[in-house]
């Protein structure tokens, strides 16, 4: 027996994207069912175990509130200062905690901010309070989408159909949907256009774009947290996996570090699988690149024992972190193009959310950084071929290079935001949304597109850490 639930808007996905649509289309007074698959919310900023915000300009309205609220719990977020920068003999970046600053704007530039690190724990707990509080949201965790139900004319999409954990099918019927499950499963059960992999050369014109035709994929990370071994405890090393599928001496020990609010660090290995094995190896990618995270740590403690050696492994996170799966080719499509011309040279007017990351493939590709901020434009949200469909995640309208550049948490948070409030003021007309309007509201509510609120390198008020003190040479 199916039950059928109703609501003014669903929402499929409840990770960085899912939240600030689902939390920013309630708060506006639409009633809001948000679906999400997995027992938790947060998405890769959580339970895949990415359990930092890299800087980047525009992560504001619901990202700062977020980071204001982890403050005032203890020990739940901290801003981090680099502490090692990666070095032959000494193969890891490491940022440890900043005690000194809680500034939130130091954060807001990718070339002179700071990261935050948080406990996953405490950002699923304060988004679940968020979302509750708007007493319009109604979540349903452990539920997964399985199909779409469209009108007669195709252009509409009328339910979407799915089953709980236990096994209780639902029928969710709205005259909105927001797709943010990161892998556009709505989308492409829609039969949207989408891509996956990086673009040749003649189909956006991008100046970085490769002619090699072989599916290439930002890098997946098995992410896991070590703590310092006690007093008087033994070292803890770790065994030598027996259902590792790699070599020890094939290991690339290169990780990124950042360190918990505990002092527990986050351990993000770079190099141990690609973005293309992940997808190609499906539902055991996991299983298959954690065998060789373990490996990787005992890499890193027989090797650099001085370091590690009084370290034990504690956590794995339950999701695999990938970067990179398929994208909707939207109503219009962010490219290197935008990157390069920055804010002031784009041509848009639909402009909802700025970023200024690098170009990052993780060594699947060449990366690069960018000159500054650029603009996504709202249209990047929007199918060609359903009228009643947003996609905010990071499969929405990017080429491969665009994409690898503003897929991170925050930006994607934003373009939640936009989402969920372009879903409040226009309703079922999303497709004839009033830009200048949009922009407006998202202004009111602390997410204004424009480098004086979002980009610290401009603001008067507050000056960048020293570089001397915050990416010190060790």
């Amino acid at each position: 027996m199916t039950t059928t639930l109703t609501a003014d808007l669903c929402v499929v996905g409840a990770g960085s994207g899912g939240f600030a649509a689902a939390c920013s289309a309630a708060r506006l007074g639409v009633r809001v069912i948000l679906l999400e698959a997995a027992d938790g919310v947060g998405g890769t900023s959580t339970w895949a175990g990415v359990n930092n915000w890299e800087p980047v300009a525009g992560g504001t309205g619901l990202c700062t509130e977020l980071y204001e609220s982890l403050r005032r719990l203890p020990q739940a977020a901290c801003l981090q200062a680099r502490k090692y920068s990666y070095h032959p003999d000494r193969p890891w970046g490491w940022y440890d905690r900043d005690l000194q600053n809680s500034d939130y704007r130091l954060s807001l530039s990718r070339r002179s901010g700071v990261p935050i690190t948080f406990e996953p724990q405490a950002l699923d707990d304060v988004m679940r309070h968020l979302l509750a509080a708007t007493g319009n949201c109604d979540l349903h965790l452990g539920t997964r989408f399985l199909k779409t139900v469209v009108d007669r004319g195709g252009r509409r999409l009328q339910a979407v159909l799915a089953q709980t954990v236990d096994g209780r099918d639902l029928r969710i019927e709205a005259p909105m949907f927001i797709d943010a499950t990161a892998d556009i499963h709505l989308a492409r059960g829609l039969g949207c256009e989408h891509t996956i992999g990086p673009e040749g050369p003649r189909v956006y014109g991008e100046r970085s774009a490769s002619a090699d035709a072989h599916l290439v994929l930002n890098n997946a990370s098995p992410c896991y947290r070590v703590s310092p071994v006690a007093d008087g405890e033994d070292p803890c090393l770790e065994p030598e996996p027996a259902d590792c599928d790699v070599a020890l001496q094939d290991i690339r020990p290169v990780t990124s570090i950042r360190t918990y609010p505990n002092g527990d660090l986050n351990m993000n290995p770079l190099h141990l699988m690609t973005g293309a094995e992940a997808f190609e190896l499906g539902a055991r990618a996991r299983e298959v690149a954690f065998a060789r995270a373990r490996l990787h740590w005992h890499v890193l403690q027989s090797r650099y024992a001085d370091t590690f050696g009084a370290w034990k492994r504690t956590w794995m996170s339950p999701a695999l972190g990938v970067r990179e799966t398929h994208r909707l080719v939207g109503r219009y499509v962010l490219r290197e193009q935008d990157l390069d011309a920055g804010l002031a040279a784009q041509d848009h007017d639909d402009i909802i959310a700025i970023a200024d990351h690098s170009v990052d493939f993780h060594g699947a590709r060449p990366s690069r950084e960018v000159d500054g901020p650029y603009g996504i434009p709202f249209r990047c949200l929007l199918a060609k071929e359903v009228d009643n469909l947003i996609v905010a995640c990071r499969g929405a309208s990017f080429s491969s290079i665009g994409a690898s550049s503003c897929r991170l948490s925050r930006t994607m948070m934003v373009l939640g935001q936009a989402a969920g409030t372009a879903v409040a003021l226009f309703g079922a007309d999303v497709m004839q949304a009033d830009p200048q309007e949009l922009r407006d509201q998202l202004s009111n509510d602390g997410a204004a597109p424009t480098l004086a609120h979002g980009w610290l390198d401009v603001m008067a008020d507050i000056a960048p850490i020293p570089a001397d003190e915050r990416m010190p040479r060790g």
